[in-house]
């Protein structure tokens, strides 16, 4: 005797896989007549033992489904080459073939439905070649990748029927579990033309579940059942069953010897021996049931053996070939070598050459850049120094020519003038000596920024003392602007760490601009305490400042009114000292009645 695999492989690959025949024209092939001439003559050629006529009636017959347009048909003749060679135990081809479909089932535009094909077919390499477990891994995915598609209807139920199989014997719980989800699959196209015999099918495979597990009262029901489905007419997959629980039928009916010779007529050798066990068992013939299962066991030890020799012995000509090859690509690879070499030192020649000129036009191009950029800082420092000088001059030169001219007057011995007018002209005089004063002030507070080290001279300082006077001065010379001071600390703790002279010159520079761009309204000085920053903020109801000017607000000789006195240089010792400092100085774009400016400063500075 020998393990006929033919007959269970064209049956599973046949009639699980496409349900629908393999050889009748699909629905997409326009020539019927071709189409059966080639399809029966790729079919016809694994009768024979020649593999290269298999394979040329394959391609010729895809070749011809491919021009019309036919994917059934095209992944029909990938099926052919996979059967043909599980047929002949050629496992190693035959997972060959099962990778390529599987790659051509990615690449090929439009297979989006036939993509199940792929894992279903590596399900059988495996489960022939004993693999079960990985078996059982693509059936799944098979099932994944059908689900959704135009054979979902047709097709499913016999996936899951072939995982119930492949469990069948080692796991009758998980192979019922299977067949419980081929039943819902079913269930979902009951107007199917297949549904009738799915069921059959399904219910005669609870039917060998059941007689395996010992459970002879389900087993009459289910068997019942599937006759009563059609299961009496054999078909296809639905016949394999029905015969397979036709013969336990007898055994429960108490013919269990007429059973024992009717397994002789089971194709598969392996299905022949464990049948005969069952039988043995369900008898109470134990010993003859391990001794079945023992002859089986050395059995496909003998099969496993003799494809081991095969596929050794198909080894062996390919490393005969491969010598052949590695002695013919060791000479190739001798000469390629010294040809590559010698491509190499002219590459690397030219690659030299190419880099020193790459080099030097890259530090060409370099020394371009730096220099435009220092031209371009002189320009902007020579025509920041020709405006700074211009501004400095109309700054001094306005209250010079005042304060002189008021000079000229009091010298002058033939005029006379009243308490008052005196008082005018004094005060006149020193408000524009106090212009020069403060325009000096912020020059040399300035030019001294960047020498000057604001964090070596900390002290504890009192904000809202200092606020203070500054709002009484401001004060005493405005009458027209309400100036008022509001400390919003929650316990009137105003204290805080940094430079004193600092922080008083840059809320002076604050307050000195809302005064200048104020006419009417008021200007507040608000003192927050948020940890870890103490907040000034100085608001004013004067003409704001646009969205375009707040851009460049805090830059060096930035003014946002030309006509007004200034060097356009406080805000920008103001912003410079506060980041010195460790703190901010912003302008508040939501206030829009004036101009807001906040400065925070750190309540305590961090030791470096």
């Amino acid at each position: 005797m020998s393990f006929n695999y033919r007959q269970i492989i064209v049956v599973i690959v046949l009639a699980i896989i496409m349900p629908t025949s393999l050889f009748a024209q699909t629905s997409l092939c326009k020539d019927t007549a071709e189409h059966r001439r080639l399809s029966e003559a790729m079919w016809s050629a694994t009768s024979g033992n020649e593999p290269s006529k298999v394979y040329q009636a394959a391609q010729t017959f895809q070749k011809h489904a491919d021009e019309e347009g036919d994917l059934e048909a095209h992944y029909n003749a990938w099926m052919c080459g996979i059967a043909y060679n599980l047929d002949r135990m050629n496992i190693r081809d035959a997972y060959h073939i099962a990778v390529a479909l599987k790659n051509d089932l990615k690449n090929i535009t439009g297979g989006k439905d036939e993509q199940y094909l792929g894992p279903c077919m590596m399900a059988q390499v495996y489960n022939v070649c004993g693999n079960v477990s990985g078996a059982i891994e693509e059936f799944k995915e098979s099932i994944n990748l059908i689900k959704g598609t135009r054979y979902e209807e047709t097709t499913v139920h016999s996936l899951y029927m072939g995982l119930a199989h492949l469990t069948l014997t080692s796991n009758p719980d998980q192979s019922l579990y299977w067949i419980e989800e081929c039943v819902k699959g079913l269930n979902r196209f009951k107007d199917s033309p297949v549904y009738n015999k799915g069921m059959a099918a399904a219910c005669a495979f609870k039917s060998l579940i059941y007689f395996k597990k010992g459970d002879y009262d389900n087993y009459r029901y289910w068997y019942d059942m599937a006759t009563a489905n059609g299961g009496d007419k054999p078909n296809g997959y639905t016949g394999v069953f029905m015969g397979y629980t036709d013969i336990y039928k007898k055994a429960v009916d108490g013919h269990v010897e007429e059973a024992l010779a009717a397994t002789d007529s089971v194709h598969s050798l392996k299905e022949r021996y464990i049948m005969k066990s069952d039988l043995y068992m369900y008898a109470g013939e134990t010993e003859k049931a391990y001794e079945t299962q023992r002859e089986l066991m050395l059995l496909s030890d003998s099969i496993a053996g003799a494809m081991l020799a095969d596929n050794i012995g198909q080894m062996e000509q390919e490393m005969q070939m491969m010598k052949h090859q590695q002695e013919v690509a060791r000479v190739t690879t001798i000469i390629l070598t010294i040809c590559v070499i010698l491509a190499i030192i002219i590459i690397a020649l030219l690659f030299r050459n190419l880099f020193i000129r790459w080099r030097y036009n890259q530090k060409l191009k370099e020394t371009n850049v730096e220099l435009e950029a220092a031209n371009k800082l002189v320009t902007e420092a020579d025509q920041q120094k020709t405006e700074f000088i211009h501004n400095l001059s109309h700054e001094i030169r306005t209250p010079l020519n005042i304060i002189n001219g008021f000079a000229q007057i009091l010298t002058d011995e033939d005029n006379s003038f009243e308490p008052e007018e005196r008082q005018l002209i004094a005060t006149t005089i020193e408000e524009n000596t106090h212009q020069i004063t403060s325009l000096v002030n912020n020059m040399v507070a300035l030019s001294d920024y960047n020498a000057k080290d604001l964090l070596q001279d900390l002290s504890e300082v009192d904000s809202l003392s200092v606020c203070y006077n500054l709002i009484q001065t401001l004060k005493s010379d405005n009458n027209h602007v309400q100036i008022r001071l509001a400390d919003k600390t929650p316990d009137g703790d105003t204290t805080l760490e940094t430079n004193a002279e600092a922080l008083e010159q840059m809320l002076n520079c604050l307050l000195e601009n809302a005064v200048k761009f104020t006419e009417k309204g008021h200007i507040l000085l608000e003192i927050r305490r948020e940890q870890p920053m103490m907040q000034f903020t100085v608001e004013d109801t004067g003409c704001g400042i646009s969205e375009e000017d707040a851009k460049h607000i805090f830059e060096r000789y930035m003014k946002v009114n030309e006509f007004k006195e200034g060097l356009g240089l406080g805000l920008a010792y103001c912003h410079e000292t506060a980041q010195k400092l460790g703190g901010t100085l912003t302008l508040d774009p939501a206030y829009k009645q004036g101009a807001r400016f906040i400065l925070k400063l750190p309540i305590k500075q961090l030791k470096s």
